[in-house]
């Protein structure tokens, strides 16, 4: 026989499984922007990232809940991104930090995405 997990186990499982589908995200999103949305102006990446992370999420596993919290630029041709996610209870938050090469200085310069990483932050989790 075996023990049925403990909660801590269980919170675990879910943030390491959470983590392999954020893994797994990535790799879509940047085939999809390498694809799709080659050359769109800088200014409009950021909702575009937004909206296609969470239509992937949400096509990708029902029953993990991703939530747009915020986002912010601070440097020229760089979006970071923050998500909430929720499995079973298990709040934790996802990180999508885009790279973006601009071929101009401008907001409304073609932009081509370069560099993609989506994590899970596993020390801001609540259950």
């Amino acid at each position: 026989m075996t023990d049925a997990p403990n909660r801590k186990q269980d919170v675990q499982r879910i943030l390491d499984y959470a983590d392999s589908v954020a893994k797994e995200s990535r790799k879509a999103l940047i085939l999809e922007f390498n694809q799709q949305h080659k050359g769109i102006p800088f200014s409009k990446a950021g909702q575009i990232l937004k909206e296609s992370l969470l239509n992937w999420f949400s096509k990708r596993d029902k029953n993990l809940q991703v939530t747009y919290e915020q986002s912010s630029s601070e440097k020229p041709g760089e979006i970071r991104t923050v998500f909430v996610g929720e499995s079973k209870k298990v709040r934790f938050k996802i990180h999508a930090d885009a790279v973006f090469t601009l071929t101009g200085a401008a907001a409304e310069s073609p932009s081509y995405l370069k560099e993609l990483n989506v994590t899970v932050d596993k020390r801001a989790f609540s259950n």
